[in-house]
């Protein structure tokens, strides 16, 4: 976690810059009351190198992380945050890639003594073949090279919580929150509530009113976006046991629908879905949720090539339109993975949606298959289903990239049954999340300064 500030460097007049550490960039009058946190940093000294928490120098010139990683010179200047280098008020570079020199390389390298008082932070001052000089905080250093996802440039902390994978017997009590809560934009409980959406995957909101259009509402007052998601659908869709005006599909009949996700053939697919119960007069029609990550690492540590397969294998998502006016392609596979961490970022299965495999070779055809199908079988297995009754008024909000929903079949001579559903991208909930988060240090910090 960073935040950079600047100095004239002595032997030139390129701008430097030092990097420390800070919980997150925000409006110029929070900025002010903002205090900086550094850590104190024991040193160990071995012949011919220098070194600060495991930060070291070798050769006067060659950077390592306490990983033992070492820094590339391109990797140590793009995080320079002068105002030769990047707009103060955002820290969005200048300059393109192509503008540095093709050899870039370090001529000097030095970690700073420690402080009299031993509470002040190293700092890793680099030398650059083309006369510039940066000045780091060498744990901001360590901590984004050790977790690149939580540690930004352009806002220091980007930590987001943790995912917790669940089956049947982890999962089944789905977090809860009240919409009288959530109503009032509070940052604790959009704090909460998003924190539930990225660590679990889901949350139901109870007590909803059952209005027409509330749910594209409701994602507003959530996302703070001043719109929904719309789809050739509108930007709300209608499930009920007959066709949303013209348009058809199977959701919108009596039938039972297996665990998928919605819409794989859309590109980007939809991140996040608001589910709104506005009315439901049946005892049938149960709901259903599976964590697609949960099966995929089943999958993973029971078959890494049946994991591999998936992950690799681009497959062909269709739609006609709902009225058969047009075609919805998307070319896609079944699993994501993050290619840095290797960590689970999206869950493609929709046999409604196609997910129809190329005409791949007899041998890799086969692997495509049974991999599949031992997919679709953890997906379906009671082990890994949770199932619950909406009743009127629940508002259930989903990772449509994570979690994939259903329900069983419900006879609508019980009554009338009408869900309303709509759509918000992956971002809308991460930065409702970061934003919520960032309001209460802010808080927190003007509180302590009082």
């Amino acid at each position: 976690m960073c935040m950079a500030l600047y100095t004239r460097s002595e032997t030139n007049m390129s701008l430097s810059c030092v990097r420390r550490s800070r919980p997150f960039r925000t409006s110029s009058s929070s900025r002010r009351s903002l205090s900086l946190t550094m850590w104190s940093v024991k040193s160990t000294v071995r012949a011919g190198r220098f070194a600060c928490r495991q930060i070291s120098v070798e050769a006067g010139n060659v950077v390592f992380g306490r990983s033992g990683k070492q820094f590339h010179p391109m990797w140590l200047r793009e995080r320079c945050v002068g105002p030769a280098s990047v707009q103060q008020e955002t820290l969005q570079a200048f300059r393109q890639p192509h503008e540095f020199p093709a050899d870039l390389g370090i001529v000097s390298a030095q970690v700073s003594p420690l402080s009299d008082s031993g509470v002040a932070p190293r700092t890793l001052t680099v030398g650059f073949t083309d006369g510039h000089v940066s000045v780091f905080d060498a744990d901001a250093l360590n901590n984004e090279a050790d977790d690149f996802a939580a540690c930004g440039i352009q806002q220091s902390d980007i930590k987001c919580p943790d995912v917790f994978m669940w089956d049947k017997s982890t999962g089944s009590d789905v977090p809860r929150l009240s919409y009288l809560d959530v109503a009032s934009g509070q940052p604790e409980v959009l704090l909460k509530l998003t924190t539930h959406l990225l660590r679990y995957g889901h949350v139901i909101v109870e007590g909803v009113p059952s209005r027409d259009g509330e749910v594209a509402a409701f994602a507003r007052v959530v996302s703070e976006y001043p719109s929904v998601r719309p789809t050739n659908w509108g930007p709300v869709f209608n499930v009920r046991s007959f066709p949303d005006a013209a348009l058809k599909d199977l959701s919108y009949t009596a039938e039972k629908l297996s665990p998928h996700v919605d819409n794989p053939y859309r590109n980007p697919n939809p991140g996040f879905q608001f589910l709104h119960v506005l009315e439901n007069e049946c005892a049938s029609g149960e709901s259903l949720a599976v964590d697609g990550f949960m099966a995929a690492e089943q999958l993973r540590l029971e078959s890494p090539a049946f994991f591999k397969t998936l992950c690799q294998t681009d497959v062909r998502w269709e739609n006609d339109g709902g009225d058969r006016s047009t075609a919805l392609i998307h070319f896609a596979p079944m699993l994501e993975v993050d290619k840095s961490s290797g960590k689970l970022t999206q869950i493609r299965y929709s046999p409604k949606s196609g997910g129809y495999c190329p005409a791949l070779s007899m041998e890799e055809a086969d692997t495509f298959f049974q991999a599949r199908r031992r997919f679709a079988e953890l997906l379906h297995a009671e082990s890994n289903m949770v199932r619950f009754q909406m009743v009127k008024g629940d508002l259930w909000i989903f990772n449509n990239l994570r979690l994939l929903h259903g329900r069983s079949e419900f006879n609508p001579h019980e009554g009338f049954r009408h869900l309303q559903g709509s759509y918000v991208d992956a971002d809308a909930v991460t930065s409702a999340f970061f934003r919520a988060k960032y309001a209460l240090k802010a808080s927190s910090d003007s509180d302590s300064d009082a």
